[in-house]
């Protein structure tokens, strides 16, 4: 999954695992219900690469059994992509990246219903914070080498 924060990626990962059918797993789902927090607390920044590790783990496991594997958590750079690519290849499996590609302006809108409507297994984020992950997103690229399907 790629795309700007409260974008929908969660919303078209469930989708996705259920028209494929796939396992689903969301890092966000599984940090919050595990330790709570946000992206701003250390103690939460310390935790998420050994759950990420784990994760990875679950998902080559399913891939070994012969089951498709969604990663709802946000690839949201090139470095991330190229990992993810790598992990994928040395399991013998094929990675495929959905690139929610929505105007800004729609996804802060998105931001703000989801902030009245606080879902548990998602992040607190308003106007701010989608404006600066904008800032820093890396939208794919062909030259990744990775098959993009985006989603407008």
């Amino acid at each position: 999954m790629c795309g700007l924060v409260a974008a929908g990626k969660t919303t078209l990962a469930r989708r996705l695992a259920h028209d494929l059918p796939a396992v689903r797993l969301s890092r966000d789902e599984w940090m919050l219900r595990l330790y709570g927090g946000s992206y701003d607390d250390p103690s939460y920044v310390e935790r998420l690469e050994p759950c990420t590790e784990l994760l990875w783990d679950v998902a080559i496991d399913i891939l070994t059994v012969g089951s498709s594997v969604v990663l709802d958590w946000n690839f949201w750079n090139r470095d991330r992509r190229t990992d993810a690519r790598r992990r994928a290849e040395a399991a013998g499996a094929r990675l495929r990246v959905h690139w929610l590609d929505l105007p800004i302006e729609l996804v802060v809108e998105r931001s703000l219903v989801r902030l009245n409507d606080q879902p548990p297994s998602a992040h607190r984020i308003d106007e701010e914070g989608v404006r600066h992950f904008a800032t820093i997103f890396e939208p794919p690229t062909i030259d990744e080498g990775i098959p993009v399907d985006r989603h407008r």
